[in-house]
């Protein structure tokens, strides 16, 4: 197949995936988009195309730079109310949706490694970005996660009303951020150019992510911007550039393991999504909140579904946002240190 047709169609398959999840509210459509647009690349190539380095780094920041960008004053303040529960409540979220997730080990095509990163309940890209860094089959990792926040987004706006709640007006309800266009603008180009820098100076896996999130936090608990955030638009191109990324890199044996491994992900995700909203419900108990706030704070993903709930019919707000900033922000942080423990491990564990 000739090169433009390869990329008509990666072009037309990234425009009809995005157009569609962008009808049915789903996250973040630019990511799934890409990767079935990149697929469509690596699959009808007659070599493994590769996507620029410098396009790749420039996708790793903005998506660290976008989730340090969560971690405010607010959010620490949040933590100290609340400096035993809401840890333990992030602490086993994560622990038991990535319990779970080792059923994706029982199929042949998967290894203990590739379950392991597409367990974790928080920051899909940047964990597929760092799960190939460190040997697991990102495309499976992706596909993984993505499927698990789809199965919470559908599933948030059906319990919640069982828990007390409303369902959402609209699944990008605002999270009361307020910025000017300056602002995030310079809070963006400043926490990049220095996170990309500094990730070049730096010599461990999933730096490209982890510098930028870094710094990105720390302007951001500074305050010297506000309550700045990374502009949607370029979100987009992050999330694009990730997508593509991985996408590029699918191969037809990787499609047959990932329709293989598509009953074991989906019992995983819900299996998943029931232990956490029993987390939810017990850490509801011990701080004295509404079983559906606490809910809300331990699902594990489903953000823009999460928060319009909790801005429709939640009570505390603050202490859901910032339960779910942190999950996203320890599961970036925890990812890069759970690659090197498998690197380690003998080869015919991980």
């Amino acid at each position: 197949m000739k090169a433009g047709r390869r990329w008509s169609l990666a072009v037309l398959a990234f425009v009809a995936v995005a157009g569609l999840l962008s009808w049915a509210g789903a996250p973040t459509p630019a990511l799934f988009a890409a990767l079935v647009g990149g697929g469509v690349l690596g699959v009808t190539s007659p070599t493994a195309p590769q996507l620029p380095a410098v396009l790749r780094q420039l996708g790793m920041a903005i998506v660290g730079v976008a989730a340090g960008a969560t971690i405010n004053a607010d959010v620490l303040k949040a933590v100290a109310r609340e400096p035993v529960a809401v840890p333990a409540g992030v602490l086993l979220t994560l622990g038991a949706t990535m319990l779970i997730g080792q059923l994706l080990n029982l199929h042949p095509g998967v290894s203990g490694t590739t379950a392991a990163f597409a367990s974790i309940a928080g920051g899909a890209s940047g964990v597929s970005l760092m799960a190939k860094e460190f040997g697991a089959d990102a495309q499976v990792v992706l596909s993984a996660q993505y499927l698990r926040v789809i199965v919470v987004l559908v599933s948030v706006p059906l319990v919640a009303p069982l828990l007390g709640g409303a369902r959402p007006a609209a699944s990008g309800a605002s999270t009361g951020v307020n910025s000017s266009v300056g602002a995030d603008l310079a809070y963006t180009g400043i926490c990049l150019l220095v996170g990309m820098v500094l990730a070049r100076l730096a010599r461990f896996g999933g730096a490209g992510i982890l510098v930028p999130l870094v710094v990105s936090s720390a302007v951001s608990v500074w305050g010297v911007f506000g309550l700045a955030h990374v502009p949607g638009w370029l979100l987009t191109v992050g999330y694009t550039l990730v997508g593509l990324y991985v996408g590029v890199g699918f191969t037809r044996d990787q499609l047959r393991t990932l329709a293989g491994i598509f009953p074991l992900a989906l019992v995983s995700a819900l299996l998943g999504m029931a232990a956490c909203a029993g987390i939810g419900v017990a850490f509801a108990h011990m701080v004295g909140v509404s079983p559906l706030d606490g809910y809300l704070a331990t699902t594990p993903g489903g953000l823009p579904a999460v928060t319009a709930v909790a801005v429709d019919s939640g009570d505390e707000v603050g202490l859901i946002l910032t339960m779910q900033c942190l999950r996203i922000l320890l599961a970036l942080l925890c990812a890069p240190l759970l690659g090197a423990w498998l690197r380690r491990r003998p080869r015919g564990n991980a």
